[in-house]
């Protein structure tokens, strides 16, 4: 579920692997069209009947990617095994949205993305796959995003890999 390159990227990433993309709850035209050029049902983020359809469709995993509203406990009962969420910053510091932006604000000298177990708490769950690099002095909010994408999608292709391998180790927030 979401609505920006990163999902895009991360569902490559995915199918590339050999895995399913079961359905794809699409939060923009854009990622709408992707999933339908290849085949993928496509529902819609602001239709909340996405849940029970997903539901239907028993996935193992459920990815919130670029997806900027909580998800209520029924979406995220849908997945078997875990629902996952992408996060913009170094959890459990910088919780919520926005999040780069207060990090360069307070002048923060490092940052982060994390990848999180959902839970029903905003951005409180288990911490999977998290990398911290530095931001620099030049760093405006649009560049530090640019780097979190670089560093989501090389800790999404270490997440897979954990996933894959059953190595995922779970580490509780603070």
């Amino acid at each position: 579920i979401g609505a920006d390159t990163l999902l895009l990227e991360c569902a490559r990433m995915l199918l590339e692997h050999g895995h399913d993309l079961v359905a794809v709850v699409a939060g923009s035209t854009r990622v709408a069209a992707w999933a339908t050029e290849r085949g993928v049902p496509v529902l819609d983020a602001d239709d909340r009947s996405w849940i029970g359809a997903v539901d239907a469709l028993q996935p193992d995993y459920l990815f919130a990617v670029t997806h900027l509203r909580l998800l209520p406990p029924e979406a995220i009962a849908v997945a078997r095994r875990m629902a996952i969420n992408f996060h913009d910053g170094p959890l459990p510091e910088y919780a919520g949205l926005n999040t780069p932006v207060w990090g360069l604000l307070r002048g923060e000298l490092e940052w982060g993305v994390s990848w999180h177990r959902l839970t029903d708490g905003i951005d409180t769950g288990d911490i999977l796959v998290q990398d911290r690099f530095p931001i620099s002095p030049r760093d405006t909010s649009l560049s530090l995003n640019t780097s979190n994408v670089d560093h989501a999608l090389d800790t999404f292709a270490l997440l897979l890999q954990q996933l894959e391998h059953g190595t995922l180790a779970p580490t509780p927030q603070e």
